[in-house]
């Protein structure tokens, strides 16, 4: 039971250290909000989504795990929170829960246990398709935000409506955040035996949040293509309707690939450019982290099977 909270612990610290670069990092590049303020709105919508939202996601998750004893569960957290820190140490904007389903895969393969692979290609395929349909979101809401926030008269109004917009869409996107990702979390602790997780695990993701996030905030804000207010808010909302849509079908998929899909499509519609190179690499890194979190849990549980 430790050994899973520990683990557990990691896990939630090392979703906020990179994944919650995603619900706020427009807010935070574009120059929105800062860093501190980030962190609350991390704090307070990821609780609540936690809290509130997750029942769905952390099912798909729990019955992924299923078979795996509460020790091996520890080994599947460490395994896929290192392959997140690792990304963190160099401002590579992940998926934690594709870095959690490749450690499970490779725990059930360890252990010689069935795996579920029709809802493991369902879950692939929302990987594949979230960035592609937030991008789609993220031009739809521009369209829509463009010619509406223009109508707005007095800079100081329209730069108040600006700001308040941003801060809603990362205030939504990080509901979003402990509805999804975080959720990954909760499933696992709950198959390892611990009990109703939710707000305390948010909590460790929001001081995963405060350590060590800036980096993954700025590739987020910054890096991929420039962003004002207005495309700030249209990626974040898009990207957050993508999540939503997943979450209704239980689906764990990736906010991160959600709003690096949303601001790539979104900067490329507008002309603007768009970071080649580097969003190559993040691809790239989606596919490295859940292979490398496998491969990991994999040896892990055979090197305690021996041992044990």
């Amino acid at each position: 039971m430790i050994e899973v909270l520990a683990a557990a612990f990691f896990m939630a610290w090392a979703v906020g250290a990179n994944d919650s670069a995603k619900a706020v990092g427009t807010a935070v590049g574009s120059g929105i909000v800062g860093f501190k303020r980030a962190v609350l709105i991390i704090a307070v919508f990821t609780t609540l989504g936690a809290v509130m939202g997750h029942s769905g996601v952390s099912t798909t998750i729990t019955g992924l795990a299923e078979g795996i004893n509460p020790g091996y569960v520890s080994l599947v957290l460490f395994s896929a929170a290192t392959a997140v820190t690792l990304a963190s140490l160099i401002g590579m904007p992940i998926s934690t829960t594709q870095s959690i389903i490749g450690a499970l895969v490779g725990a059930s393969l360890s252990l010689g246990l069935p795996v579920d692979w029709g809802t493991i290609l369902r879950i692939i395929l929302a990987w594949v398709l979230s960035p592609v349909f937030a991008a789609l979101m993220a031009i739809a809401v521009y369209r829509i935000y463009k010619p509406t926030i223009r109508r707005i008269k007095g800079l100081k109004n329209l730069e108040l409506a600006q700001k308040w917009l941003v801060f809603l869409a990362s205030a939504y996107s990080a509901f979003n955040l402990g509805t999804n990702e975080v959720s990954n979390v909760i499933g696992l602790a709950k198959s390892g035996g611990i009990s109703n997780p939710n707000a305390l695990l948010a909590a460790v993701m929001a001081f995963g949040t405060l350590t060590f996030s800036y980096e993954v905030m700025m590739t987020i804000g910054k890096d991929i293509s420039p962003l004002g207010p207005t495309s700030a808010f249209s990626s974040q909302f898009g990207a957050s309707i993508a999540v939503t849509v997943a979450n209704l079908f239980g689906l764990p998929v990736s906010s991160g690939q959600a709003i690096v899909g949303a601001i790539s499509g979104l900067g490329l519609y507008k002309g603007e450019c768009v970071n080649g190179k580097l969003v190559a690499d993040i691809v790239k890194s989606w596919v490295r982290a859940p292979l490398f979190a496998g491969i990991l849990a994999y040896l892990l549980i055979k090197l305690f099977s021996m041992v044990l």
